[in-house]
């Protein structure tokens, strides 16, 4: 029985871990083809998927400001 659970908890464990790593690919590769607009609204909902940036506030992520110029970090 306790050999079960072990090994349930590490099968949820590795599918979480390799959940994780194919949503953080699909991000980087989003990040890398977007405009710097797309990076931010990206960055964004990021930040509020992950639990930071705007939490509590109902619905949809803001638009960066019009006009303001995003220079993505080297």
């Amino acid at each position: 029985m306790l050999t079960a659970v072990i090994v349930t908890a590490a099968v949820l464990g590795v599918s979480k871990v390799v959940r994780d790593w194919l949503i953080l690919r699909q991000v980087r590769a989003a990040m890398e083809a977007g405009t710097s607009e797309d990076r931010v609204r990206i960055g964004m909902r990021l930040a509020e998927a992950l639990g930071g940036g705007q939490s509590g506030q109902p619905g949809p992520s803001p638009e960066p400001p019009a006009g303001e110029v995003v220079t993505p970090p080297r």
